[in-house]
């Protein structure tokens, strides 16, 4: 499963239970990677598909949208990046 790409696919969710649920499921792998790097919880809060979904449940739940716009864009274009270097590897291991 791809992480970057659960957070670009649920921009467009509507069901925001589901939309938790596989934010919870992701947190695992995303803490995985930060601490693989080296980072620490600061990293994990700001990592770019936490930026994404945090997006979509703030809009879902009527708190509007968060602060900064030029982050949004920021971690959807990391996103993007790192889900297509993903298929792109995923693909090499046929």
């Amino acid at each position: 499963m791809n992480i970057y790409q659960n957070a670009l696919d649920i921009q467009t969710g509507s069901n925001l239970s589901g939309i938790v649920f596989q934010f919870a499921r992701d947190m695992k792998e995303i803490n995985e990677e930060v601490r693989a790097l080296g980072g620490g919880t600061g990293a994990v809060n700001e990592h770019p598909v936490c930026r994404l979904y945090a997006e979509q449940i703030a809009w879902l739940s009527g708190a509007g949208s968060c602060s900064s716009h030029r982050t949004y864009l920021r971690a959807y274009d990391e996103c993007e990046k790192k889900a297509k270097d993903e298929m792109v590897a995923g693909a090499g291991k046929d």
